[in-house]
């Protein structure tokens, strides 16, 4: 996407949003105020290789919902005594 594209995006959403999400959004740009941040150190290449997977993932569509986290999340943890997640 370019910056003209997500100017346009942006500015089409917003027109749509009651005014607490504007004002959210416009926290959120507040906060963006300075230099860009960057990372503390540069990614190993096999964080880049992973960042690249996750994206290619979602592009394909190879996602989880939150409620598979959950599930898979809890099964993991009852071993360990920890109670389930509360929906």
């Amino acid at each position: 996407m370019t910056r003209t594209q997500a100017i346009a995006s942006i500015t089409a959403k917003l027109a749509s949003f009651d005014d607490e999400r504007v004002l959210t959004v416009a926290e959120i740009v507040a906060g963006m105020e300075g230099p860009p941040v960057r990372p503390i150190r540069a990614l190993s290449e096999r964080e880049t290789a992973l960042l690249a997977q996750s994206k290619a993932d979602f592009a394909a569509g190879r996602t989880v919902t939150l409620a598979e986290v959950i599930a898979h999340t809890d099964a993991a943890l009852a071993p360990l005594g920890v109670p389930p997640h509360k929906t």
